[in-house]
C-alpha cells in the first residue's frame, strides 16, 4: 500500500512538473502580430504564414467557431467570444476582438424576438510565434591590400552579430572561417547561452596575415551562427566579406620624353625599369621603337635583356635623341617588357603612353602641276604651283620657279613672297609657250621659308615631264599620269625640313636661306605680326 501511495505521489509530481514546464514554455513564446482587425464573415478564410484561418460558424450568443488548417489538414477548431483566444502548438494564435451575429430584435406584445442570423462576422487578430534571426556584419580596415606594402601586412577584422529576429536565440555558436588567410591573433569561435531579440553581442576582433599571391586574388571571410529557439528548433545564419589581395610582383616601365620642342630642336627620350615587387625578376626582354616622323640623331640599340632584384631600379636602360621631321602632337610607342616569373607564368608589361610631345614649326609642301603632257610646238602649257604650310607656326615663304630653255613665259608670275599661316596656302599660275620638240622636263620649283624662331629651310617640287611634237612614251605616261608632282624634300636633307639651329648636343650653324632670303622672310613675318597687333 505504501509503495502504491509513493508511486502515485511521484506520478503526480511528474505530471505537475510537465504541466508547469508546458505552461512556462507557452509563457516564453514571443508572439508577433501578423494581422490586425481581420474581418471574417461566415465561411471566409484568411491565410497567414501558410496557415488557413476560417470562420466556420456563428451562434446567437455572439460566438464564432474558428478553425486552423495547413496544407488542407484541419489542425484545430475552437469557439471564441470577444476577448478570448486560442493557439495551435505554440505556432499560431487567434484572438477575437469582437463577434457580430448581425441579427435584428423586434418587440411584439412586450416580448423580444430575434429575426434570424443574416451575415455574421468577427474581427480577429492573428499572431505567429516569433523566431530568432541574425544579421552578421564583417568589416575589415581595407577592402584591398597590397601584398608588396609594409603597411598592408596585417588584416584587422571586426565582426558584429545582432539578433534582428522576433524572438530570443538560445545555445548560440559563432564560427568564423578565414579560408586560406592565416590567423595571427584572436579567436574564431564563440558561444553564447542566449541572445535576446534586438540584442547585439560584443564585437569580435582578430588579426589575419596578408598573403603574397602571384596574381591579384579575392579571399572570402565567412561567419556563421547556429542557434535554437525555445522549442529546440535549429537555425543557421551566415555573413561574409570578400577582400582583394594584390599580387606580389610589380614591374614598372617608365618612358619619358621632352614635352615641347620646335622644329630643328632635339627630343630626348629615356626609359627606366623598376621592380616594385617583393620577388626577383630575371631575363626581362625590353624593346622600344621610334615614333613616326622622327628619326634617331645617331644609331642606338633599342633591344636589351636585364634582371632586377626586388626593389631594384634600372635607370636610363634606353637613352637616345630624336630629330623631328614635321610638327604636330606625337604619342610615343609603348616600350614593351616580356619576362617569366618564378612560378612559370609569362608576363608582358608596357610603358604608359598617355603623355604627348608637341613639336612646333612650319611644314612647307609644294606641288607643281601642268594642264597637259602631250602638245605640239607653239602650243601653250599652263603651269600651276601650290605652296601650303601644313605646320602649326606661321612662316615667311619665298617661292621661285624657273622657265625651261625649251619654252618662253607668255603670262603669269613664276614667284611670290609672303607669310603663310598655319594651314594656309598660295597658288600661282603662269603660261608657257613650247618652242622646241622633244621630251621636256620642267625644273623643280623651290620654296624657302623662315619662322620667328629662326627655323628655316628649302623644299622643292618634283619635275613634271611634257612631250612636245613627239608621242608620249609609256614610261612617261606611267610616271606622270596627270602631269602633277609634289614634294616635301629639303635641300641636303631628304627626310625632313632643314633648320638654321643646331641641336643641343651639337650646336652650330645650319645651312638655310641666303642672307637676302633670311632678311626678306623675317621682314615678311614681322610685317604680319605688326598687322595683327594693329
Amino acid at each position: 500500500m505504501a509503495k502504491r501511495i509513493a508511486m502515485i505521489v511521484v506520478l503526480a509530481v511528474l505530471i505537475f512538473s510537465g504541466l508547469s514546464m508546458a505552461a512556462f514554455a507557452a509563457d516564453e513564446v514571443e508572439w508577433v502580430e501578423k494581422q490586425n482587425d481581420a474581418t471574417l464573415s461566415w465561411g471566409q478564410t484568411i491565410t497567414v504564414d501558410g496557415y488557413d484561418i476560417k470562420a466556420e460558424d456563428f451562434n446567437e450568443d455572439k460566438m464564432v467557431f474558428v478553425s486552423i488548417s495547413k496544407d488542407g489538414e484541419k489542425l484545430k477548431t475552437a469557439p471564441l467570444t470577444a476577448g478570448l483566444e486560442f493557439a495551435y502548438n505554440d505556432e499560431i494564435k487567434v484572438y477575437a476582438q469582437s463577434v457580430d451575429p448581425n441579427y435584428e430584435i423586434i418587440t411584439k406584445d412586450g416580448k423580444e424576438f430575434k429575426t434570424g442570423i443574416r451575415n455574421p462576422s468577427a474581427k480577429l487578430d492573428i499572431l505567429v510565434r516569433g523566431k530568432p534571426s541574425f544579421d552578421i556584419k564583417i568589416e575589415t580596415d581595407k577592402d584591398t591590400y597590397d601584398s608588396k606594402s609594409i603597411g598592408d601586412k596585417k588584416i584587422e577584422v571586426t565582426i558584429t552579430v545582432n539578433n534582428n529576429g522576433e524572438a530570443k536565440a538560445e545555445n548560440v555558436v559563432l564560427t568564423v572561417d578565414t579560408g586560406e588567410l592565416e590567423v595571427l591573433n584572436g579567436k574564431t569561435k564563440y558561444a553564447y547561452t542566449k541572445v535576446l531579440k534586438g540584442e547585439t553581442v560584443e564585437p569580435i576582433t582578430f588579426t589575419l596575415k596578408t598573403p603574397t599571391p602571384w596574381e591579384d586574388t579575392d579571399f572570402k571571410i565567412t561567419a556563421k551562427t547556429t542557434c535554437e529557439d525555445i522549442k529546440g528548433q535549429k537555425y543557421v545564419h551566415e555573413g561574409s566579406k570578400t577582400i582583394k589581395i594584390e599580387q606580389k610582383w610589380d614591374l614598372i616601365v617608365s618612358k619619358s620624353a621632352t614635352k615641347k620642342r620646335h622644329m630643328g630642336e632635339s627630343v630626348y627620350v629615356s626609359v627606366t625599369v623598376r621592380n616594385r615587387g617583393i620577388c626577383d625578376i630575371n631575363n626581362i626582354v625590353l624593346k622600344d621603337s621610334i615614333v613616326s616622323n622622327m628619326h634617331l640623331q645617331k644609331d642606338a640599340t633599342l633591344d636589351k635583356t636585364l634582371s632586377l632584384k626586388a626593389g631594384e631600379t634600372a635607370e636610363d636602360v634606353f637613352k637616345y635623341t630624336l630629330i623631328p621631321e614635321k610638327p604636330g602632337d606625337f604619342t610615343f610607342p609603348r616600350t614593351v617588357a616580356t619576362f617569366t616569373l618564378a612560378n612559370g607564368q609569362s608576363k608582358e608589361v608596357t610603358s604608359d603612353n598617355s603623355d604627348t610631345t608637341l613639336i612646333s614649326g612650319p611644314y612647307i609642301e609644294i606641288t607643281k602641276t601642268v594642264d597637259k603632257q602631250q602638245l605640239d610646238t607653239g602650243d601653250e602649257l599652263t603651269v600651276k604651283v601650290t605652296t601650303r604650310n601644313a605646320g602649326n607656326v606661321d612662316a615667311g615663304v619665298t617661292v621661285t620657279d624657273t622657265v625651261p630653255s625649251e619654252a618662253k613665259l607668255i603670262s603669269g608670275e613664276t614667284s611670290f613672297q609672303q607669310v603663310l599661316g598655319s594651314g594656309g596656302s598660295k597658288t600661282i599660275t603662269y603660261i608657257l609657250q613650247m618652242h622646241k620638240e622633244g621630251e621636256v622636263q620642267l625644273p623643280a620649283c623651290k620654296a624657302s621659308f623662315l619662322d620667328l624662331d629662326k627655323y628655316s629651310g628649302e623644299v622643292k617640287s618634283e619635275t613634271p615631264v611634257v612631250y612636245v611634237g613627239i608621242p608620249m612614251t609609256l614610261e612617261g605616261s606611267s610616271s606622270q599620269p596627270e602631269g602633277s608632282t609634289g614634294s616635301n624634300q629639303e635641300i641636303n636633307e631628304p627626310t625632313g625640313q632643314a633648320s638654321t639651329e643646331g641641336t643641343e648636343e651639337d650646336p652650330g650653324d645650319t645651312p638655310g636661306f641666303s642672307s637676302i632670303l633670311a632678311a626678306t622672310g623675317l621682314l615678311a613675318v614681322t610685317g604680319l605680326l605688326r598687322k595683327r597687333s594693329v
